[in-house]
């Protein structure tokens, strides 16, 4: 399941798109790792000043961070929270689009729930992108 909030993120709504993808359930026993994840791809935040790298930080003490398995950080200023994630959350972090792009296909898995969430100058849409041709590319193989 993919959640495509690609277009606006700012440490509000990212804390409400955590808290909606902390409330979802994974399916187990459907994909290659037989147990469904919580998986949050995020973006930098933009037009946030002085204090940036902080509130980027500050999303890893988010309560609902606790649910999500694994974190993928996309873009300089997210570096922050990659950092400030415990290594068993903390995902791949690039820090451009294209540089997750080609992974996509080995860090997700039938079975996960997936949220994108960036400010649209961090070019998360194009991740959301990505994702969509890996269902296509399973849906067709499906009826072969």
């Amino acid at each position: 399941m993919l959640i495509d909030d690609a277009f606006n993120a700012n440490p509000a709504s990212m804390a409400a798109g955590l808290a909606v993808l902390a409330t979802m359930t994974p399916q187990d026993g459907t994909g290659r790792i037989r147990r469904g994840r919580r998986i949050a791809v995020l973006g930098d935040m933009l037009e946030l000043g002085e204090a940036e790298a902080a509130l980027h930080a500050a999303l890893a003490e988010l309560p609902a961070m606790a649910a999500v398995d694994v974190v993928h950080c996309l873009g300089p200023r997210m570096h922050a929270l990659w950092e400030a994630l415990p290594e068993e959350r903390r995902g791949r972090w690039a820090e451009t689009p294209d540089a997750l792009i080609a992974d996509m296909p080995r860090l997700l898995d039938a079975g996960d729930i997936v949220l994108v969430k960036g400010s649209k100058g961090s070019r998360a849409s194009l991740i959301v992108d990505a994702i969509r041709r890996i269902g296509q590319r399973g849906a067709s193989s499906e009826g072969t």
